[in-house]
């Protein structure tokens, strides 16, 4: 009953704000919000580990996005797109949020599909809320190729539960990851290698995983600035979720085959989004290509099969998701204040509280200590080398370094010159601020998890023994 109340809080109390006076509202969001995220965080006793690490960082980031669109709301380019309002605009992000939530908390590969499918759903909308032709494609492209990756999904969550029918599993729970991993014996072989690889391609889409990444830059640059952050911080992340969930049933099937396609799709990622990230001119496509980085460094830490590689996998993605919130809301507070996200017309920042915001988040990305990326990245380095995974670590470092050239000229190139005059003083986006300032909290206290005895079954799980 409380998985379910927290599930389902975000979107009802986005719907309770819409049938309030419109004086009240604003309050009323935030406040709504807040109680959404506690309700999730009262639920976490009655979930699994790893399914309450992820219904906390979703909670957490969903509700800063919350916080941050009730100061700095999306700015529309037509006005005769329906969706294109704030009512729409905050059921949408409940919607979302509860989504992700219906994902992480399933316990069935049912379950998780219909969680990722309704993400799909509400974000198409949301990508395209600006309603400007380039924002619509984008919201096209994200829809189709999404599409086509969870129908893929979808085709392999079908052939698993026909290996696990044939092998003699119940028809109610032919679809648990748990039940089909512990009638791994029986499950036919090949069957099983046809479905976890399907399985593989269609969430690796919604990860933006290479070469299936096409739609990421496009949906991430061109949604607003804390749908983005959800999308990059979030979106992939539950994806990734989903990968998890499926190694566990391909750990007792075929290990070597689903991990050696995770080193191969997390290579190829990290090598074409750092080379990408070099030539771009537009600061949120830039940070776009560098989710699909991060991503293909998780995928490597997860093919590598070892309990220090999937720890540093998960902690990875915490790391990940609370850097790349804060670099999209400063980047959001920029285009508040400056019009634009073009490189070359973004000069000066380092004057401004929302330039030296960027900055901090453009030395986390870049894996520079005290945030927590730097650990994170050094452990997924230190678990390749003890895998003797040479060349996925050549790739990997080297990605690395690419990416780091690419933030480093960004970095120069938008912090240095004049200081910026505005020509109409704007109040300051108090709310956007503060959700900037949480974010960048927990990205650096993340970084002592590892050197502090740290009693969480969450870890134990993640390191593969016995809580």
């Amino acid at each position: 009953m409380r998985v379910a109340l927290a599930v389902a809080a975000p979107f009802v109390a986005a719907l309770l704000s819409v049938v309030l006076p419109a004086r009240s509202r604003r309050l009323v969001r935030g406040s709504l919000a807040a109680i959404a995220a506690a309700l999730a965080f009262i639920a976490l006793p009655a979930i699994d580990p790893l399914s309450a690490l992820f219904v906390a960082i979703i909670s957490v980031l969903s509700f800063l996005a919350t916080l941050y669109s009730l100061s700095i709301f999306p700015t529309r380019e037509r006005d005769d797109v329906r969706w294109s309002n704030r009512p729409a605009y905050f059921i949408l992000l409940g919607a979302f949020w509860s989504s992700m939530l219906v994902a992480v908390t399933s316990t069935t590969l049912s379950g998780l599909w219909i969680g990722i499918s309704a993400t799909t759903l509400a974000t198409t909308f949301l990508v395209g809320f600006s309603g400007g032709q380039s924002a619509l494609e984008a919201a096209w492209k994200y829809l189709m190729l999404c599409s086509f990756g969870i129908a893929i999904a979808l085709i392999g969550i079908l052939l698993i539960g026909r290996a696990g029918l044939v092998a003699g599993i119940a028809p109610a729970a032919a679809l648990s990851w748990d039940v089909l991993a512990a009638h791994a014996p029986e499950l036919p072989p090949e069957l099983t290698r046809i479905a976890l690889a399907l399985m593989l391609l269609g969430f690796g889409t919604k990860a933006g995983l290479a070469p299936m990444h096409s739609w990421l830059p496009d949906a991430h640059s061109k949604a607003p600035a804390p749908i983005s952050a959800l999308l990059s911080g979030l979106l992939v992340s539950c994806a990734l979720y989903a990968i998890v969930r499926v190694q566990h049933i391909a750990n007792v099937t075929a290990p070597h085959f689903f991990d050696t396609t995770l080193l191969v799709l997390g290579s190829l990622s990290i090598l074409v989004a750092a080379l990408l990230m070099l030539a771009q001119r537009d600061v949120k496509r830039l940070l776009s290509y560098s989710t699909v980085e991060h991503a293909g460094l998780i995928a490597i830490a997860l093919g590598l099969g070892t309990p220090l590689g999937t720890f540093a996998a998960l902690y990875h993605v915490v790391n990940h998701a609370f850097t790349k919130a804060l670099a999209f809301f400063a980047v959001g507070i920029v285009q508040h204040e400056r019009g634009t996200t073009t490189i070359g017309k973004l000069h000066g920042l380092w004057n401004d509280s929302s330039g030296k915001l960027l900055l901090a988040a453009l030395l986390g990305l870049m894996g520079l200590p005290p945030f927590g990326i730097c650990v994170s990245e050094l452990l997924i380095v230190i678990a390749a080398a003890l895998a003797h995974a040479w060349a996925v670590l050549g790739c990997a470092l080297t990605g690395l370094l690419l990416a780091f050239v690419a933030l480093t000229r960004l970095a120069i190139d938008t912090e240095s010159g004049a200081r910026f005059v505005p020509a109409v003083v704007q109040r300051r986006p108090i709310p956007a601020f503060v959700a900037i300032s949480c974010a960048i909290a927990v990205a650096v206290l993340l970084g002592l998890v590892p050197f502090v005895n740290f009693p969480s079954t969450t870890v134990a799980v993640s390191l593969s023994v016995p809580p």
